[in-house]
């Protein structure tokens, strides 16, 4: 989509974060995209599409309090190992360092797994001009996260990512082999929102899901379905364009840890968190 400067009517590129002529602001690209009318129109009409099957199925209302609910209540995840939530937060830099800060700073390689020798490829086609910038967590109604990335879920404040952030359908990976995208192709639209309409994209994707009578506590597990390790589990993605600091943890849920050694490590980083005014959560 072509954009032009508010101001000076310089076109702006998709990549660019200010007016390259006036430098004004141009907004944060991976919600820009997500706002296009293209892309609004095509997502209204997969919603609209999910209403008149609500509306055969008899589960309007439960579509209307859940797609409520997902906009006014759902969270940012994300959930880390020990190691990694330690180094965050106690780390020479408050900031987490996403995958591909890590391969390009820190010297991590890929791991030989079809999806990190992939995912660059599955990143750029759904954010092709901002997908190094963009820090990925998963949409819940829940205190919870996707355990199969990390037994800690980190929950983020809402101030520090709403304006930064939009929501994605699922794993890009996972999508554009269900969607069949390859190289050179644009991805289908409708299929992304901004942080404000996360509510209907959930509602698009998951209406099929709803059953007549279901009661809001069943709208969490809806939402983002979690497998333990098993990889397949669904959830809607979320895209933060840019670092997320050690300030925006608002809450962390996780296990004490078994082993003596990790116990330790756990006290330091419960000690760090509440320092920053974290709440900390123990489970069992």
């Amino acid at each position: 989509m072509v954009e032009n400067c508010t101001k000076c009517g310089t076109q702006i590129r998709p990549n660019e974060r200010a007016c390259s002529n006036c430098g004004r602001d141009a907004g944060f690209p991976n919600v820009r995209a997500a706002n296009a009318p293209e892309e609004r129109a095509a997502l209204e009409a997969r919603f609209n599409t999910a209403r008149t099957s609500s509306a055969v199925r008899g589960t309007t209302i439960e579509l209307d309090y859940f797609v409520n609910e997902v906009g006014r209540h759902s969270r940012a995840v994300m959930n880390r190992s020990l190691g990694a939530l330690n180094s965050w937060v106690e780390g020479p830099t408050p900031l987490f360092c996403s995958f591909h800060c890590q391969i390009e700073v820190l010297g991590r390689a890929p791991n030989e797994s079809n999806y990190d020798q992939q995912r660059v490829a599955a990143e750029a086609a759904i954010n092709p001009f901002c997908y190094k910038e963009i820090s990925y967590a998963a949409l819940t109604l829940k205190e919870a996260g996707m355990a199969i990335y990390g037994p800690y879920a980190v929950i983020l404040k809402e101030v520090s990512i709403d304006d930064r952030s939009s929501v994605f359908e699922e794993n890009p990976f996972e999508f554009n082999q269900k969607h069949h995208v390859v190289a050179g192709q644009n991805p289908p639209l409708g299929y992304r929102a901004s942080w404000a309409d996360r509510g209907t994209l959930a509602g698009a994707k998951l209406e099929h899901k709803l059953e007549r009578g279901m009661q809001p506590s069943a709208f969490p597990a809806v939402l983002m379905e979690d497998r333990g390790a098993d990889p397949e589990c669904d959830y809607v993605e979320v895209h933060i364009f840019g670092p997320v600091s050690r300030v925006s943890i608002e809450r962390v849920i996780g296990p004490k840890p078994a082993r003596r050694i990790d116990v330790a490590l756990w006290r330091r980083t419960v000690r760090a968190l509440e320092k920053l005014g974290v709440d900390v959560e123990e489970t069992p």
